[in-house]
């Protein structure tokens, strides 16, 4: 892990992250954030690739999004000022974005962790956790 920290467009090296991202995550966000608002905010810090809010069933975002820089350097200057930064009324969390777990184009079935994790127990099993076996 190391962490890059901009000073006045100095970089120097610290401890924390790893260097190899460009993608932030951003939480606390209230409902009336927009992905224009969003990209207001974060394009001082350098060039954006992608803003994205993510949607639920009801089309209302989720409460978080998705910046991606161009550069790293931007990313981590972007962190290191808009962290427990307000927006909307809302304080953001601003991290490194955590890669998605599944594999792409995998049935999550395939994978033989999950079909472990799925097993079901005998029923003499379910009973004694219940507390009922006699």
């Amino acid at each position: 892990y190391q962490r890059r920290v901009r000073d006045d467009r100095q970089t120097k090296l610290t401890f924390g992250m790893s260097l190899a991202k460009k993608t932030l995550y951003v939480g606390g966000l209230a409902e009336s954030v927009t992905v224009q608002m969003l990209t207001a905010a974060f394009i001082p810090f350098g060039d954006l690739v992608d803003v994205q809010i993510p949607m639920d069933k009801n089309n209302s975002h989720r409460g978080f999004g998705f910046v991606e820089f161009d550069e790293k350097d931007d990313a981590l200057a972007a962190i290191d000022n808009m962290h427990g930064a307000e927006l909307a009324g809302r304080t953001l969390k601003c991290n490194i974005a955590k890669p998605n777990t599944l594999p792409k184009n995998r049935a999550v079935w395939d994978e033989s962790v999950w079909a472990e994790m799925q097993t079901q127990s005998s029923l003499q099993d379910v009973m004694k956790k219940e507390g009922i076996a006699t």
